[in-house]
Order: structure tokens, then C-alpha cells, then sequence
């Protein structure tokens, strides 16, 4: 029985020598695979081309600073049964094709894949927790680097080495397209979404990448504007699966404020609370518009949703 095909899909922006880097790996462990590039820089990627000149480039400067709408703008253009979406900053391993189709052909029969991602930091191959998991309180749980045996059973995943069945894609009419910034909770809203339809979503020990990342082209990884734009996120992704009434939401928000008093001494303690508090009111007021009260149907049915479906179903 011959595998199905595996199309990968990466977005990018400004960060040329990343993504050549991410190519070679793709050109060097995963030949013959067929590749779709959206670039949201204001040049385009012609600097990184060579590093694999069988990919197909989308040059869109004007979805610079929207992830999501730069991964739908990807469905129209790609094949393939598998789709999968990798960061511009990884590296794939050897192994990461054939981990990943193992995981889709086996016996869960999943719709949704969250694979190995290293960060190359020490003790990150153990977990204590379940991954991938979102608690009572409304918090998630990672370990998307951890070592595991087999397939494990999870909530959500890890944007930067995700795939998906493409019927499921079209079902759900691609991405949620409106998680601003640093797009955080976008990939989460996702798997959530195919769970909320009867979709099964799994961790994928071997389908091993590692994530070396880059800088971001505007502020630095996990700075104020990284930790406002999480939390304004969160509780839309949050308010969305859930309802703005949920109880979930509003633990959420109390074991966020309940965070404050371990972040150190009265300095740290003050900075937390005032991001704490810009952030949820954001997403107070994100949610009041992006959300109901009672939880948002999974599958999208807007224009650009219809015209995603189209192009996976054609």
C-alpha cells in the first residue's frame, strides 16, 4: 500500500537564511516532497530559492504580520492527502516523513498531528505532565519535546511541526485568521476545533524536527508585546471553544492572576500584574467581539472559508 502524499506548507517573513536552512533539510531528509512557500516579506525569498528550487513560492507582502491568513493562503495552492505545516526556524530530521505518515496510518486513524519539537535544551526530553493538554483551569500543557513510546493522545499542538488530513482542513474551512501579533493560540484553536467535530489528535514522538529560532523581525521572543499578545489570545481561543460564560474562562483568568504572586520579588510581582491585567482586559474586549456566549461553531463558513474549501475539495 503506497503512502499518501505529504505536502509541506511554510510561512515566512524577512528571515531568508532561516528559511533556506529549513529547505536544505527538507531537500536533503524529505526528497520528492512537494513544498508551498508564503512569503510576507517585501523582497520575497528568491535569496533562499536555491535552497530547494522544486518548491512552489506565493509572494503575499501584503499578509506581512498575520500567520493565519499566510497558512490559509498556503491551502490554496497545496496538495496532497497529508498537510503539514512547518515554522521557517526548523529543521527536520531524518526521520520526520516517515514518523509522521507512520502516525496518520496507524490504528487512531488521527486528523490532526503535533510532532516531536526539539529545542535542543537540556532535560527537555522528560515530562511529567500529559501533553498537550488543556486543564480544568484553562492553562495547556507542552512537552510537544518530550520522549514518549508510541502515539499519545492530546488536545492541541505545536504550530511550528503540525499537519492534518486535508478533508479535515476543508471541513473546518481552514484557520481561524485572526490572531494578531505573534499569532500564539492560532495552532491550538485548531486542534480544539477538530476534537469539537469528532476528530482525533495525537503527539508524534518520531516525527522529530528541531526548532532553532529565530529572532522575530519586530521585539524579541517572550518580551512585554509576546506576553500581552498571549494572554489577548488565550482568552479568545478560550472564549471561542468554550463560551465568554464559561466557567473555564474565568478560571483561567484567576489562575493567571493567582500567577502573580510567583514571579519573584515586589518588582517582578508588579511587572506581571500590569501585563496580567493590560492583557486581559485586550482579550476581554477581543472576546466581546470575536466570541458569544456560548461556544463558536468549529467549522468556518465566510468567504475565504468557502474558497478554501473549494480549493482542498477541488
Amino acid at each position: 500500500m503506497s503512502d499518501p502524499q505529504l505536502t509541506v506548507c511554510i510561512v515566512t517573513y524577512e528571515r531568508p537564511e532561516f528559511l533556506a536552512r529549513c529547505l536544505a533539510s527538507l531537500q536533503r531528509n524529505a526528497p520528492d516532497t512537494p513544498v508551498v512557500v508564503v512569503d510576507a516579506s517585501r523582497v520575497g525569498a528568491s535569496s533562499a530559492a536555491a535552497a530547494h528550487p522544486g518548491a512552489l513560492y506565493v509572494h503575499r507582502p501584503e499578509l506581512a504580520g498575520w500567520m493565519t491568513r499566510s497558512r490559509n493562503e498556503a491551502l490554496l495552492h497545496a496538495g496532497g492527502d497529508i498537510i503539514a505545516f512547518l515554522d521557517d526556524d526548523v529543521v527536520v530530521s531524518e526521520g520526520w516523513r516517515r514518523g509522521l505518515l507512520d502516525a496518520f496510518a496507524s490504528e487512531l486513524r488521527p486528523d490532526a498531528v503535533a510532532g516531536r519539537t526539539r529545542n535542543l535544551q537540556p532535560g527537555e526530553d522528560e515530562y511529567d505532565l500529559p501533553i498537550g493538554r488543556l486543564r480544568d483551569d484553562g492553562t495547556l500543557t507542552a512537552g510537544f519535546a518530550a520522549v514518549r513510546d508510541g502515539l499519545e493522545i492530546v488536545d492541541h499542538g505545536i504550530g511550528a511541526n503540525m499537519s492534518f488530513r486535508r478533508e479535515m482542513l476543508a471541513r473546518l474551512g481552514g484557520f481561524r485568521d485572526d490572531y494578531p501579533g505573534t499569532a500564539m493560540r492560532e495552532d491550538t484553536d485548531m486542534f480544539l476545533r477538530v476534537k469539537r467535530v469528532g476528530g482525533v489528535t495525537v503527539f508524534a514522538p518520531l516525527a522529530v524536527v528541531d526548532h532553532l529560532p529565530a529572532p522575530h523581525v519586530k521585539g524579541r521572543r517572550f518580551d512585554t508585546r509576546y506576553k500581552l499578545y498571549g494572554r489577548r489570545n488565550h482568552m479568545v481561543m478560550l472564549a471561542r471553544y468554550a463560551g465568554r460564560r464559561s466557567p473555564l474562562l474565568r478560571r483561567w483568568i484567576a489562575s493567571d492572576l493567582r500567577a502573580v504572586l510567583r514571579a519573584g520579588g515586589p518588582l517582578r510581582c508588579l511587572q506581571r500584574l500590569g501585563v496580567s491585567l493590560i492583557g486581559i482586559a485586550w482579550g476581554t474586549v477581543a472576546a466581546l467581539r470575536q466570541a458569544a456566549a456560548r461556544p463558536l461553531p468549529p467549522e468556518r463558513h465566510d468567504a475565504d472559508a468557502q474558497a478554501i474549501r473549494a480549493a482542498l475539495e477541488a
